[in-house]
């Protein structure tokens, strides 16, 4: 278990490197996906329980499979929850990817139920997290600098208040969740809107003055590849069911097609 802790201790150094960490979100929930982008070398996992029919107990397997890969498995929590955060960290997730941190206030709340008395306010009970008891005193000790907190800024008053959120003692990175901040913006899907893409820049230019790393949920490869220009580091580059979804249609269209070719040809 002490071992997820070196993995995010590692995981925060990259980020403060500005290093290219590469994440997939899961959002099925058997743990077979987690060691799959894990042996597949993606850096970072999300466990979405936001937007899934994920539960503690499909969580807890996620996680646990990822301890057999070098990836880092992050919880996303229902909302920002001092409550519900406490039981991800519990269950061994080593912080939270969690969403629609608005302001400072909502930032140093995440960063606060990350982390033990004095440094926060999370209560006592790493069952999991602490090896059941067999690493009680190495936890305790490395916990709260160990945890990673990544808000997602998806909404207009995330952006009015990017400075403040980012420049929160605790906070390693933030990550923009297109599809959200497009709606909360007025141009849905819009990416190349002026009013999307001065929001975006924004956050980059928030993150360099304060020395955090930028990050996105990326919606196409070319998306991925600007990011990666413009020196962005955590990008959540894949999801399982949308991997699985559109490897689906293309064998599905190249088998068609290949018949019709076939057929042609005769």
């Amino acid at each position: 278990m002490i071992r997820e802790l070196d993995k995010a201790r590692l995981f925060k150094q990259k980020l403060k490197a500005n290093e290219l960490c590469l994440g997939a979100q899961l959002a099925l929930s058997d743990s077979v996906v987690a060691e799959i982008f894990g042996r597949a070398k993606f850096d970072w996992l999300v466990i979405d329980t936001e937007h899934s029919a994920q539960s503690l107990l499909t969580v807890k397997a996620m996680l646990q499979a990822a301890t057999a890969t070098d990836a880092v498995a992050l919880a996303r929590p229902l909302r920002l929850d001092a409550d519900e955060i406490r039981r991800f960290l519990d269950l061994g997730s080593p912080g939270v990817f969690c969403p629609f941190v608005n302001n400072g206030a909502d930032a140093r709340l995440l960063v606060s139920a990350c982390r033990y008395p004095p440094a926060g306010i999370r209560g006592w009970g790493p069952r999991r997290a602490a090896g059941y008891g067999f690493d009680t005193g190495e936890y305790m000790a490395t916990a709260n600098d160990s945890m990673i907190c990544i808000p997602i800024i998806e909404s207009r008053e995330a952006i009015e208040n990017i400075d403040e959120i980012v420049a929160v003692d605790g906070i390693d990175g933030v990550s923009i969740g297109p599809m959200d901040l497009s709606i909360s913006l007025g141009c849905f899907q819009e990416f190349t809107n002026s009013t999307y893409i001065a929001a975006v820049e924004k956050v980059r230019a928030s993150c360099q003055r304060y020395g955090k790393a930028m990050g996105t949920g990326c919606y196409s490869g070319e998306h991925a590849l600007a990011c990666i220009d413009a020196g962005d580091s955590l990008l959540l580059v894949a999801g399982d069911d949308l991997f699985l979804s559109a490897e689906a249609k293309r064998q599905a269209a190249e088998l068609r097609l290949a018949k019709e070719r076939r057929v042609v040809r005769r």
